[in-house]
């Protein structure tokens, strides 16, 4: 392309804003990650700055799911005629729904992209990495082959420090207030997803309009996501707080999750007590478990597993993983209403914490 060519290699999205500062720009990008706000925010920089103001009429848009490879092929040959490089943007793409042909005709139309063309693949409504570390399968083709071309950038979650002062800013622009405690609280209710955050401080700035937007409104206004809603249900287990759990799991059910994502959920925020209260015997901190179960991005889940963990024995976590383990298998081969196999299974994790 007309400007220097890029780093061949994995980078993050302040590494893609520096080279487009310096105008170093690719023939080939794919962003993805956790962080959709900023994944969408990366792919408008980099198309505004090859096509200008313009950018959301002059690039040609494609959805992933409905692609055909030859007629991208034939897109990526057109000269551009009222801009400088011919833009495509393409929404997400999952190579693992190609045939392997098809992924194999793309990858070849990467490697020889002509010079006027910039081809974008950005991701945000699946997890390419299927909840691992790493790419896989005709993914894993597919980016290392941008890797070899172009850029592949990953877009992670904000820290909790980070996103409190972007809540905090966010709140001063349109006119309210709110402390740190309850920013961090609102972080952590959305588990640090920046997209549900923008939408609950919409909501909650609508609400309480230029005041200071407190712990109950957020109690009441906010919908947590199904991960910290079990949060919730595991602290209520070990405080033996029966009403809020049954509370607590009713919402989960009416909020139209699915039983089994509940049972998971619910399991997960158990492993996290587990977890804790293992390393507690044993003198690790809390710094350790973040490191060795790769918590980056969740710590919060593990400083509340170290603070709720010591309300129940070690023992008893163990039943009530046991009780919980028993019960998915029912969830899954039995025929009963699964929200009885729920309420039952709650009932005995409730008694199994008492002993």
């Amino acid at each position: 392309m007309g400007s220097e060519m890029c780093i061949r290699d994995r980078v993050n999205s302040s590494d893609i804003l520096k080279k487009l500062k310096a105008n170093e720009l690719s023939n080939v990008y794919y962003i993805y990650g956790k962080d959709i706000l900023t994944v969408e925010g990366i792919t408008k920089a980099v198309l505004k700055k090859t096509l200008g103001k313009n950018w959301n009429n002059d690039c040609t848009k494609i959805e992933g799911k409905n692609i055909d490879i030859s007629s991208l092929i034939d897109i990526m040959e057109i000269s551009p005629m009222f801009s400088d490089f011919n833009a495509i943007l393409i929404n997400d793409l999952n190579a693992e729904e190609l045939s392997a042909d098809k992924v194999q005709q793309l990858i070849d139309a990467i490697e020889n992209l002509p010079d006027q063309t910039m081809l974008i693949i950005n991701i945000t409504g699946f997890d390419v990495k299927n909840g691992k570390r790493f790419f896989s399968g005709k993914n894993k083709k597919l980016t290392d082959c941008i890797m070899k071309k172009g850029l592949v950038c990953e877009c992670g979650l904000k820290t909790m420090p980070v996103m409190v002062k972007s809540i905090m800013d966010t709140v001063q622009k349109q006119g309210c207030t709110i402390s740190k405690k309850n920013a961090e609280k609102l972080a952590e209710y959305c588990l640090l997803d920046s997209m549900q955050i923008r939408n609950e401080l919409e909501k909650l700035c609508a609400y309480r309009e230029n005041a200071e937007i407190r712990m109950e409104d957020i109690d009441s206004l906010v919908s947590g996501q199904i991960e910290t809603d079990s949060f919730k249900l595991a602290k209520a287990v070990t405080s033996m707080n029966s009403g809020q759990a049954f509370f607590l799991l009713n919402d989960l059910l009416d909020k139209r999750n699915e039983p089994v994502a509940v049972l998971s959920a619910i399991s997960m925020a158990f492993l996290d007590l587990y977890r804790a209260r293992t390393a507690m015997t044993v003198d690790k901190r809390q710094n350790d478990i973040i490191n060795d179960f790769k918590y980056k991005g969740r710590e919060f889940a593990v400083n509340n597993a170290y603070r709720d963990c010591r309300k129940i024995s070690l023992e008893n976590i163990r039943r009530c993983i046991c009780i919980l383990r028993d019960t998915d298998r029912k969830l899954k081969q039995s025929s009963a209403s699964h929200k009885i196999i729920l309420e039952k299974a709650l009932t005995e994790m409730l008694i199994a914490a008492r002993r």
